[in-house]
């Protein structure tokens, strides 16, 4: 199946989901409140500042009932909203709340295998580093043969390097390559070519970066740390010989290449497992249920 297909499957998963919240009671005031709540998400990617923050604690305030609007926009959101919705789900993923957690959870796992990388990848770290904040990796996240772990249709190639202390990060995925340097000040350069235009600009900070170019921030924050000791090893990519200490210059070159269908298998078969924990949520709506069966039927039968 291609992953196209597995996104448009999550996609109406989550619109399933989100028709199941006022099943039980259809009165208008709930149409007025998801209008709003559309209104919030889309706030997120307001210029100010504060017009963000406040959009953010209205969405964590509305709980589950924001998370099919979130999850929406971050499958089709633009770069502004992409971020900062999949960062509100992190923190709903975090409620005391047990439904809204659970809700949130199963979303970022889904959102974690979309076929749009900017997507994919924040899902994934939300999942991968809030571990200890309550949201486990889904099952079978880095399983040889899963996109992201190295099996599917996942190739990606990493080279770092320094030179008179200037680093440089250059990053290689299908057709999109993206160049990072550091530059005195603390100001990152970021270039991302293969894509419908090439983008580059120079951000003030990794801040500014992440506000402006999403995913190429992601991939700094992954590949640039400086915690990593004498030696830096990426988790997934292999090893790298990186020195960090008294050296004026330094390289490594790692790469992660996919083959086979097993991944492609694994996609699917993780797929079908939740639709099937969705659909065990939904015992009290046997139309939603009658839904997801079908759903689950289809995938069965790619």
């Amino acid at each position: 199946m291609k992953l196209a297909q597995i996104s448009l499957l999550f996609t109406t998963a989550l619109t399933l989901w989100g028709s199941s919240i006022s099943y039980a009671d259809d009165k208008p005031a709930q149409a007025t409140q998801q209008q709003q709540i559309d209104e919030w998400v889309l706030q997120l990617g307001h210029e100010r500042l504060t017009e963000r923050i406040k959009a953010e604690k209205q969405l964590i305030t509305a709980g589950k009932e924001a998370i099919p609007a979130l999850a929406k926009a971050a499958l089709a959101g633009n770069r502004d909203t992409i971020e900062k919705s999949i960062d509100v789900l992190g923190k709903l993923a975090q409620s005391k709340d047990e439904e809204t957690k659970e809700a949130a959870r199963i979303t970022l796992q889904m959102l974690s295998e979309s076929d749009q990388p900017s997507t994919a990848e924040r899902a994934k770290i939300a999942l991968n580093t809030k571990e200890a904040d309550g949201i486990k990796p889904f099952e079978g996240w880095d399983k040889p043969g899963n996109q992201f772990a190295g099996g599917g249709q996942m190739s990606r190639s990493v080279s770092v390097s320094s030179i008179n202390g200037v680093r440089t990060i250059n990053v290689k995925e299908g057709p999109l390559e993206t160049t990072l340097q550091e530059l005195p000040g603390g100001k990152i350069r970021a270039k991302i070519t293969g894509g419908e235009k090439p983008v580059e600009l120079v951000a003030k900070n990794a801040a500014d970066l992440e506000q402006k170019l999403p995913e190429a921030a992601a991939l700094y924050e992954q590949y640039a740390s400086g915690d990593q000791g004498p030696a830096m090893l990426f988790p997934g990519f292999g090893s790298g010989n990186v020195g960090v200490g008294g050296q004026q210059a330094f390289s490594s070159t790692f790469s992660i290449q996919g083959g086979g269908t097993d991944g492609a298998t694994d996609c699917q078969d993780m797929l079908r497992k939740q639709l099937t924990e969705l659909k065990d949520r939904m015992k009290g709506n046997p139309v939603m249920q009658q839904m997801l069966d079908q759903q689950i039927r289809d995938l069965l039968s790619k």
